[in-house]
């Protein structure tokens, strides 16, 4: 997901990047360029998937920027269209940005790639002391740190107390499950980890760096570090498919603007526009240099940046059904690095609640395209992220739209086998073992804080639930199979869980938990809890 989440003069922009202004919108002039293409295609998809509400793209094509532009509306059933201005979520797009910063501090001398963290955070610690020595600016940006995928996100992630601090200092409790430099699993937790390296050398917070140092002088002025700087009337809203029978599925939703991703900013706070993104776009395919000769990072900064560093994939390549297929995938500093049917790709995703953006860039081409959305609307972004670098290349030889409808209804068809076998009690229903009273408790893990049972007043012999550090998480816990129960949040936009207690001697001493569905985010890691019942 999760995420990680100010604007040039008008004239000035229309007048270096080929864009003709139609009132509030922007259009390539040139119907049958790169940008024509891209533009039809996305105007196919949002025929092609009603569904999706709105979205925002941007075209940069030879270091000009050739398309920004909005399609559908904000807010589902509503009538004030997206376009060039309108406010989305970019989430982890934002982790590039981050990295960007450090690469400037790097050039200054502020801080050093292979230095250990601890050097900047003395406080710094992981969970094995071995590896909070080795553990190096660079190891915070590569997922190599052996952290299980997105663990630690229950304390950025769905609006948790928890601040910047305390995610830093929780770092110390998350298990290992992986080896040090060993594999890749992807975390957010580490970002955050970065965000607080930047703020203990230059004294400022994250959110005053990233405006000072990529926001103001790229002229960005929409763009904001948090959701909850976002002005409301450009903003676009988020929509999910909340089920039944399981989410993902069933009508669309609009889901409540979420505005507390503040701690957890440096790796998915950003909330940007179509045409903002693009002066972030022109100077990573600029190599730091903007088109009228700004400098904001050197050249090799930006070739570091964008060097393989952690291997995260590899396959034998193309195939029929998928022409699109890398033979070798990494991570470099913030992005994504692979082949894109023959040619060197950047890339990126995004995602918080309800919205999903996609960042590719072709270095060889000096263009790229940003896809902004405000919808979980997995085949529109599929279509999208493969389509757009196709036509980039000046191809348009595969339908993916057709691909991304097949892959839909099969991972659909799966995902509704495996909820299906999720939620069928193994011992056919059995009883609780003990009464419930029994149950309730405060239960503690270190890093995330307190998990309290206690009974539920509204329902006879019934018990209630409450993760403290975050209130979106509160409501019933019903009983399932023995000793395991399942949560009924009253906020039905969150993914329910099943928690599991261990009883000796007769008495409850500690939990378990995991997502009850197997379309669950990674960031509800619930799996990484190890409750410990107090005293």
């Amino acid at each position: 997901m999760l995420a990680t989440t100010r604007r040039t003069a008008l004239v000035s922009a229309l007048a270096t990047t080929g864009l003709a202004a139609f009132g509030d919108r922007a259009f390539a002039q040139d119907t049958g360029s790169v940008a024509g293409a891209i533009d039809q295609f996305a105007q196919e998809v949002m025929a092609a998937f009603p569904g999706q509400p709105g979205l925002g793209i941007t075209v940069v094509e030879r270091g000009k920027v050739t398309l920004a532009k909005g399609y559908g509306v904000k807010r589902l059933g509503g009538q004030e269209r997206c376009d060039e201005n309108t406010v989305f979520g970019i989430a982890s797009n934002t982790k590039a940005m981050t990295a960007a910063l450090l690469a400037m501090l790097v050039e200054e001398g502020k801080v050093e790639w292979d230095a250990p963290v601890t050097r900047y955070l003395p406080a710094f610690q992981m969970s094995d002391p071995v590896i909070t020595r080795l553990m190096t600016v660079r190891d915070l940006l590569v997922h190599r740190s052996g952290l299980t995928l997105g663990a630690g996100d229950l304390m950025i992630w769905p609006a948790p107390t928890h601040t910047r601090a305390d995610i830093v200092a929780g770092l110390k409790y998350l298990p290992i499950g992986g080896q040090f430099r060993g594999g890749y699993a992807y975390d957010n937790v580490l970002y955050v980890a970065a965000g607080a390296v930047i703020e203990a050398v230059t004294g400022q917070t994250w959110e005053a760096v990233i405006k000072a140092r990529i926001f103001d002088p790229l002229g960005m002025s929409s763009t904001v570090s948090s959701p909850a700087l976002v002005d409301r009337a450009r903003r676009a809203e988020p929509h999910a498919r909340l089920g039944p029978p399981i989410r993902g599925m069933g009508p669309q939703t609009v889901l409540p603007f979420d505005a507390s991703f503040d701690a957890a900013g440096p790796a998915g706070g950003v909330n940007s526009t179509p045409k903002d993104i693009a002066q972030w776009m022109l100077v990573q395919l600029g190599l730091g240099m903007l088109p009228n000769a700004k400098r904001l990072w050197s050249e090799p900064s930006a070739r570091e940046m964008w060097k393989p560093q952690t291997l995260t994939s590899w396959s034998d390549g193309p195939t029929d059904e998928n022409p699109a297929r890398p033979s070798m995938q990494a991570y470099g500093l913030g992005w994504f690095v692979q082949d894109h049917r023959g040619e060197r790709m950047l890339w990126h995703t995004g995602g918080l609640a309800g919205f999903i953006s996609y960042t590719a860039l072709l270095p060889g081409r000096k263009s790229g395209v940003m896809i902004m959305t405000n919808a979980e609307e997995t085949p529109v972004l599929r279509s999208l992220r493969y389509g757009g670098p196709d036509r980039l290349q000046g191809r348009n030889d595969f339908d993916w739209i057709a691909s991304s409808r097949r892959v839909q209804a099969e991972s659909e068809a799966q995902a509704l086998k495996d909820h299906a076998a999720m939620t069928t009690p193994t011992s056919g229903g059995a009883k609780p073992s003990l009464p419930p009273a029994a149950y309730v408790g405060v239960y503690s893990d270190p890093w995330y804080g307190t998990v309290t049972v206690s009974l539920d007043g509204r329902k006879k012999q019934g018990l209630k639930i409450s993760f403290d550090k975050t209130p979106a998480l509160r409501g019933r816990l019903d009983a399932f199979d023995g000793d395991t129960f399942k949560t009924y949040f009253d906020d039905r936009t969150q993914e329910d869980a099943f928690i599991t207690f261990d009883i000796k001697d007769g008495k409850v001493v500690s939990a378990v938990a995991k997502a009850v569905s197997p379309m669950a985010d990674f960031s509800y890691d619930y799996q990484d809890l190890r409750l410990t019942r107090r005293p």
